[in-house]
């Protein structure tokens, strides 16, 4: 929310936050961020009860990645297009050109993945486009996703069997859309936490397992904190993963980015405590 607030200051904004919980105390802080930039947070806590029976592919996800497909029926009649964001990636560049964008009629935009992961997962899913888009930025044409019924076409898949998808929410969308959405340019979703970057990026997501919040790696990591410091939130300023035994694979790629570097004392030190924290992990300890 900073970040687009901080590279976007001569627009008027209104965040729509969906969320399966939250606090008081966070609430207080939408409050300090809208006064502070004189926006609109409006708070939609979602009841999960409905999403129930969509599979959780990957154990460290939520169900809440399902309301994404719900978004645009709570919004219809209040907002005619959305931008979503997930909330693992930060704006770095003004909106103007994306939010004027003509989506040719489609329902909605979002970017092809890579070619690697687009044949894999297309391929499974037996997508007859062949394409597969990342659903972390999406621009969303309210009207004619209604208009489409694209989220009663999501909900069709809840009773799958897990083993017909690789992922959660995504693999639901693409099948729905089947390359049926507009494409953006790459720069409105460079994934990876930036590592494709060609100094024209919007948006930086971190679709990894690697999080900025977790370690600081790429000047991308180290803008995330910064746009974090100035948010009423704690600042994080650890640079190096927290030393617990289930964190042993940040610390192996936090050694492999550092010998990439040159530094091969910082790889020693990842690879050091890759392999001891692995070790309690396995043991137990």
């Amino acid at each position: 929310m900073i970040s687009v607030l901080e590279n976007n200051p001569e627009r008027e904004i209104v965040f729509h936050i969906f969320t399966d919980g939250y606090s008081n105390h966070n609430k207080e802080k939408l409050i300090m961020i809208a006064e502070r930039y004189h926006c609109d947070c409006i708070l939609y806590h979602l009841n999960m009860k409905p999403f129930e029976d969509f599979h959780i592919k990957v154990a460290r996800f939520s169900r809440i990645t399902y309301g994404r497909i719900y978004m645009p029926k709570v919004l219809l009649g209040e907002v005619h297009r959305f931008i979503y964001i997930d909330a693992d990636a930060i704006c770095i560049r003004p909106l103007d050109i994306l939010w004027n964008l003509n989506l040719e009629g489609k329902a909605m935009g979002a970017v092809l993945e890579a070619p690697d992961a687009v044949a894999y997962r297309a391929g499974y899913l037996k997508l007859k486009s062949g394409r597969y888009f990342n659903d972390g930025i999406m621009l969303v044409d309210v009207d004619e996703w209604e208009k489409q019924n694209i989220t009663e076409k999501c909900f069709a898949y809840q009773e799958e069997p897990k083993e017909r998808f690789l992922g959660q929410s995504q693999d639901v969308l693409n099948l729905v859309f089947d390359g049926k959405n507009y494409f953006l340019p790459a720069q409105y979703n460079v994934y990876g936490g930036g590592c494709r970057d060609n100094n024209d990026s919007i948006f930086i997501h971190w679709t990894g397992r690697r999080k900025p919040w977790q370690m600081v790696l790429t000047k991308f990591d180290q803008k995330w904190r910064e746009y974090n410091a100035q948010s009423p939130w704690d600042t994080i300023t650890n640079i190096l993963p927290v030393k617990k035994p289930e964190n042993y694979h940040d610390f192996q790629q936090w050694g492999r980015y550092q010998k990439e570097q040159g530094n091969f004392y910082g790889y020693l030190k990842g690879i050091f405590w890759y392999a001891w924290l692995r070790t309690r992990y396995k043991l137990g300890i």
